[in-house]
This record gives structure tokens, sequence and C-alpha cells, in this order.
């Protein structure tokens, strides 16, 4: 058996067509996959907003507003440019966790043909920002962007200069009213400090990634193809197929060992093909799975062992030629890819209106239970629905294997 293990694997891991379809494929899709969502996650990110602060002599004069500036915008100092031909200097880089990308202008008409200049650029500013008797005043343009991000943007700093004009007002009540208060640091700096109303959690271990979905339905396809090695194999078994299954079939080696030992083989070479395709994944591509990368092991040895399973299943269906049996795994193969998502945002639409029709269909969709069991991983905290999973990929295995050997049970051949 043992024999049988090492010259089958040695054998199907020199198969060019085994390994381009089991290895090569998912790798070259998870390559085009991270060239199309390069930077998607960044853009849905929220970046600093681009405002214009009039740096007059109000604003000079306002120490204040400097610092209520300088706060929004992650420490950015002012630096004042009186020149004629260029009055903007970059006040931030836009980094860490600023809330405006603030640049400065020497007076309000500067700001307003600048603001009206660059207005229509990606890194435009929606708004200049100027004090008058120490209220801040803010000017922004009609937006015409189509999905009205800038609109809210200016929204965002309207509602800013309202917080720091009501905390100003505040103030010079309570300088009337008791001005000892203000001998105490703490309470002066409560004046214009930001609550923090709200906290930023995550549910899961690893952020969630819309494109994740993509490459666990690309996992389920790669482990469904694996199933080629297990169909040509197990062909190569059978005595009116070939004249080498015919010679193995009166060899001293009992069907049973060499079967055994063809399938061992078979799992070994599909499970080593799943790993590397996954750590590329992982480790190229960035789908993070947390810390889970052991029961991520454990969903691909399950879903190579029931493509194992099944490619023996096609193998052994009698009256069809070699050829069609190819062909008839490959139907399947794209089939169960098409429900769980591969092929795009409508099949992806597709696959969830079918689930919640007919929640049963999951159930018999290899490639969906396979990239359920990742989505289950990233999304839950318990493992119990990942080994559910698990489950439905065993039992799948179970009759695959059933079937296949009542088909080869007791067969016997007029010639060989």
């Amino acid at each position: 058996m043992f024999d049988t293990y090492r010259y089958m694997l040695r054998a199907l891991a020199r198969d060019p067509g085994i390994l381009v379809w089991a290895l090569v494929f998912p790798i070259v899709l998870s390559t085009c996959f991270l060239f199309m969502f390069s930077g998607f996650e960044d853009a849905t990110g929220l970046d600093p907003i681009p405002v214009i602060a009039v740096a007059d002599e109000a604003y000079d004069q306002d120490e204040a507003f400097q610092q209520f500036i300088e706060a929004l915008s992650d420490g950015g100092e002012a630096e004042d440019n009186n020149t004629e031909s260029s009055t903007e200097t970059e006040a931030t880089d836009a980094e860490g966790d600023a809330t405006l990308a603030v640049t400065f202008a020497p007076d309000a008409e500067t700001a307003r043909e600048e603001l009206l200049d660059r207005a229509g650029d990606d890194d435009a500013p929606v708004a200049y920002v100027t004090l008058d008797d120490g209220v801040p005043q803010v000017f922004a343009v009609d937006s015409t962007d189509a999905s009205g991000a800038a609109g809210i943007d200016a929204a965002i700093v309207y509602a800013l200069m309202d917080v720091y004009a009501s905390r100003a007002a505040l103030a010079a009540d309570i300088a009337q009213a008791a001005p000892a208060l203000f001998a105490d640091p703490a309470a002066v700096g409560a004046l214009y400090e930001l609550p923090d109303v709200t906290e930023k959690v995550s549910l899961t271990a690893s952020a969630p990634q819309e494109s994740v979905r993509y490459y666990f339905a690309l996992l389920g396809m790669a482990a469904l193809m694996g199933a080629q090695a297990a169909l040509l194999a197990v062909i190569s078994l059978l005595p009116n197929k070939s004249p080498l299954g015919a010679r193995r079939s009166v060899s001293g080696v009992s069907r049973a060992r060499a079967l055994a030992g063809t399938l061992l083989a078979c799992w070994t070479l599909s499970t080593a093909c799943l790993c590397v395709g996954f750590a590329y994944m992982h480790w190229v591509c960035s789908v993070d799975v947390g810390d889970r990368l052991g029961w991520c092991l454990l969903v691909l040895a399950a879903s190579s062992l029931m493509a194992t399973a099944l490619g023996a299943l096609i193998a052994v269906l009698p009256r069809i030629p070699n050829g069609a049996k190819g062909g008839i795994l490959t139907a399947i193969t794209c089939f169960a890819a098409l429900f769980a998502g591969l092929y795009g945002e409508p099949t992806m639409e597709l696959a969830d209106s079918v689930a919640a029709a007919f929640p049963a269909s999951t159930l018999i969709n290899p490639a969906v239970q396979v990239s359920e069991g990742f989505y289950s991983l990233l999304y839950y905290d318990s493992v119990m629905p990942c080994l559910g999973h698990v489950g439905v990929l065993l039992a799948m295995a179970a009759i695959f294997f059933l079937l296949s050997a009542s088909a080869l049970r007791r067969v016997r051949y007029a010639s060989l």
C-alpha cells in the first residue's frame, strides 16, 4: 500500500494538467483578484477633509481657535505665507487620525479664489473658514458630486465650527459669571475638548473585507479542481480502461490496497495544492483570518477529502468515456462555483437569492460549504459553525466513497 502511495504521488505530482488546475490556476486567479481589489479597502475609508483656513490678523490673535484647528488637523501648525505669487501652505499631511487637512490663505478673497479654482479636483477643498468677531464662518460651494460626498464633508465642517462657536460662547459667559474657573487648566481644556461619544470596536477577530468572498469562493472551486487527481488515478486502476489498469489488476497487490494507496496519494496532493494556494492568499493577498490558521487547515483537509471522493465516484461511472468524465467534473466544478458567488456581484446576488429561497441547496453544494467554512471562522466567535460545515464535507466524502466502492465491488471482466 505504501509503495503504491509513494509511486502514485510521484506520478500525480509530475502530471502538468493536475498541477495547472489544482495549483497554478488558483494562484493566478488570486493574483487577478489582488490587482482588482488593490486600494478598494482604502477607498472606503475616511480621509481627512480638505479645508482652507484664512490666517489673517483675526486668526493670529485668536489662540484658542488656532489650537482648535491644530487639534483637528492632527497637530499641524499654521505657517503664514503672504507672498503675492503663492499664499498656500500645507499645515498637515493628512495622516493619522486627522479630521481636517488644513491649508492656509492670507485673506478671505484668496481663499475664495482657490476654492473656486480647485473645484472638481480630487483633493479640492470643500470649504474655507474665516473668523468674524471670534465666530468661525464657513463658506462652501454647491456640490456637483454624484455621490454627494463633498456635501457631506461640508456639513461636517459646519458642524465642527458650530461646536467651536458654542464652546466659545460658553467660555465668554463663564468669564463674566465665574472668572475664577479659568484658573483651573482642566476646566479650560474641557471647554474646547471634543467629547468621545462613540467608540470604535470590532465585532470580529480580524477586520472584515468585502473581497474575501471572492477568495473563499475560489478556494471552493480549487478544492473541486483537485478532484482531477483522483479522477485520473482511479481511471488508471480500472482494468478495462487502459493497459496499465489491466496489468495492475493481475498484480500481487489487492484491489483494496491499491485503491487505498491511490486515494491517499490523491488526497495528499490535493491538500498540499490547497494549502499552497491558501498560503498565497493569506500572506500575499492579505486575506486575514486572525489566529485561526489551524482551523483553516482543517477545512482545507476536509474539502480535499471530499474532492478526492468525488473524483473517484466520477471515475467509476459505467459506460462513459474517460474524456466525458473529465467534462462532467469540469461542469460540476463551474456550476458549484457559480452559486458560491465566484463570478462577480450578479452571481453573488443570484446565489444569495437561491440560498434564501432554498436553504437546502447550500447543503448539497460542496463549493458553498468550503467557502462558508472559512466565513464561519472569520465572523463567528465559536468554531462550532465551522465544524458543522466540516461535518457536511465529511458526510459528502463518505457518501461519494461508498458509492464508488459499491461500483468497484466484485466487478468481473470477460477479457482484458
